[in-house]
């Protein structure tokens, strides 16, 4: 059983390009029966997860038959962030990260989808809605009635875990959804009634939408033409579902704009028929920051026990390494390499040295257009976006305000990766070099 269509968001014309040639790369073909990439139609504005799921939902209700959307199964992915927690993951998107199983994220999504998730589905058509950076254990998904208008997949979490999501407050007599929370905290979980009786909490993830509830979009005019506010596809859609939804956040919108797409979602969502799909414990996996990829990697990890077939090697597609620390991974990588605890390494050349990587570092050799090369290092638990009156890097004072490390100008290009590797590595230790007055100077 296959997807009928497979649409991945990106944010950029750029980005929509490198999408599709990292997809040339995955069989797609045994997932689903065409795929798209589709970037934002409102260029300049961010319109969020929940603008580009108006958006690509307004454009198959208009280019598609309603008869055969009824029929159709659609995935649609959002990936068009930066990449900014997963520096390493910018130039070809989060989806396309390498795991240990030698596959990407999104390919294992895929084949999880195919075996565990595409025949429970309702048999009317509709569209599946989840996130580039998430994997979801689907065993444990029952199969749904088809009169249903949503089904929502839930995780029991831990408290701490329900203050970062969407929370559901299920009525203890009736088992129907009553509200969801948004990044609730844990007074409020308490308070409403969200905290089942093993002081675990119902958060949310992924969910699917019948083509009969999204054709209800449709019959509101503001949301029939492109989104202008920024909306999103987990807060915005489903603080309104329940059958009685807290609904005070409308008012509390920063604009007035904002306040009337909230207030037209509200009057749709809240008309759905919900269902609730609780795939359980240890079913859901972020693979959004350094610290929980490496989190996943461990022998012992939940990740690793949930999927026992997930892990191969921490070193994949890479040639002349041996020996790694278990908690550090290595991709796309060439030479002699000594890797130190908790790293990350990917698309670095040593050549015929014996290069040291320093543990608690993310270090990534990039391609460019001009056939140069750059390499950048960073502390695995560095904040790139933090602007900074000063930039520090690595302890050195770059003599760069204002600026956050992403935006600095760091770091060099050379005409081979070797070079470019032990350059960086010798900046990261002794300070980055510039020539002033025409004298060398290390920062």
């Amino acid at each position: 059983m296959l997807w009928q269509k497979f649409i991945l968001t990106a944010g950029s014309d750029s980005q929509n390009r490198v999408f599709y040639e990292q997809l040339s790369r995955i069989p797609t073909q045994n997932y689903s029966e065409s795929i798209e990439v589709v970037t934002d139609e409102s260029p300049g504005i961010r319109i969020g997860s929940g603008g580009a799921t108006f958006n690509i939902i307004r454009k198959l209700l208009e280019t598609e038959t309603y008869e055969k959307l009824e029929k159709s199964k659609v995935l649609l992915l959002h990936s068009g962030g930066l990449s900014q927690r997963m520096p390493h993951l910018s130039a070809y998107g989060k989806a396309f990260g390498t795991l240990p199983n030698c596959k990407s994220i999104l390919e294992t999504k895929l084949e999880i989808y195919k075996n565990d998730l595409l025949e429970k589905l309702p048999s009317t058509g509709g569209i599946m809605i989840t996130a580039s950076d998430v994997i979801e254990n689907m065993e444990n998904a029952e199969k749904v009635k088809s009169n249903v208008d949503i089904i929502v997949f839930a995780h029991k979490s831990s408290l701490e875990v329900g203050t970062q999501h969407g929370v559901f407050v299920m009525d203890k007599k009736t088992r129907k959804l009553k509200r969801v929370l948004q990044k609730p905290t844990i007074e409020e979980m308490r308070k409403d009634g969200a905290i089942m009786e093993d002081e675990m909490v119902l958060t949310d993830s992924c969910y699917f939408m019948t083509w009969k509830f999204c054709k209800k979009f449709m019959e509101n005019p503001l949301l029939r033409s492109p989104i202008t506010e920024e909306l999103c596809c987990y807060g915005d859609f489903m603080r309104p579902m329940g059958f009685d939804p807290k609904l005070d956040y409308i008012e509390a919108s920063g604009s007035e704009q904002l306040k009337s797409y909230r207030k037209a979602l509200a009057d749709i969502f809240s008309t759905a028929n919900v269902e609730i799909s609780v795939l359980g414990e240890n079913s859901f996996f972020h693979f959004g920051t350094y610290q929980e990829y490496i989190e996943h990697l461990l022998p012992n990890s939940i990740y690793r026990n949930s999927f026992p077939g997930a892990f191969k090697s921490n070193i994949v597609f890479s040639n002349g390494i041996s020996k790694l620390p278990e908690q550090s991974f290595v991709e796309f990588s060439t030479g002699s390499l000594e890797v130190g605890k908790n790293s990350i390494v990917s698309g670095i050349d040593a050549g015929n040295s014996e290069i040291i990587i320093p543990s608690n570092t993310v270090v990534f050799t990039l391609a460019l257009k001009t056939k140069t090369f750059v390499t950048i290092i960073i502390k695995i638990d560095e904040d790139i976006k933090k602007v900074c009156d000063r930039v520090k890097w690595n302890g050195h004072d770059t003599e760069i305000s204002d600026k956050s490390i992403w935006d600095a100008p760091l770091f060099g290009t050379f005409e081979t990766r070797e070079k470019s590797l032990k350059t960086a590595l010798f900046e990261w230790e002794n300070g980055i070099k510039r020539k002033v007055r025409g004298k060398l100077r290390y920062y």
